[in-house]
């Protein structure tokens, strides 16, 4: 058995809470999507290029973009799909968004 079957093997019989300890949320600078953390129930927080915080459910977005990531020759070759201006329609039209935060906007001076 390979080291990711065992990962994945181990993930099957763990509890969501297990999970985040193991998985805590991470914030990182673009959206992402890898096959290799399906399973691990993964909140990601990133910032768009419109200023706009969003969190997502790794697991749910990867369900909602596999349709059009199974066309996708990088996705075919590395399992590996990033974006760093905005999160893709298809996540954002999803259950997988947990939270979007609109930027503060600055009080101009008169």
């Amino acid at each position: 058995m390979t080291k990711q079957e065992l990962i994945t093997q181990a993930l099957k019989t763990m509890s969501i809470e297990e999970k985040r300890k193991v998985f805590p949320p991470m914030t990182r600078k673009n959206f992402v999507i890898r096959e290799s953390w399906l399973g691990r129930n993964q909140i990601i927080t990133f910032t768009n290029k419109k200023g706009q915080t969003i969190t997502y459910d790794h697991d749910k977005a990867l369900e909602s973009m596999l349709p059009t990531l199974q066309f996708s020759p990088n996705w075919l070759k590395r399992k590996y799909w990033s974006q760093s201006t905005n999160c893709p329609r298809p996540v954002l039209n999803s259950d997988s968004i947990i939270e979007v935060v609109e930027p503060k906007k600055s009080k101009s001076k008169k």
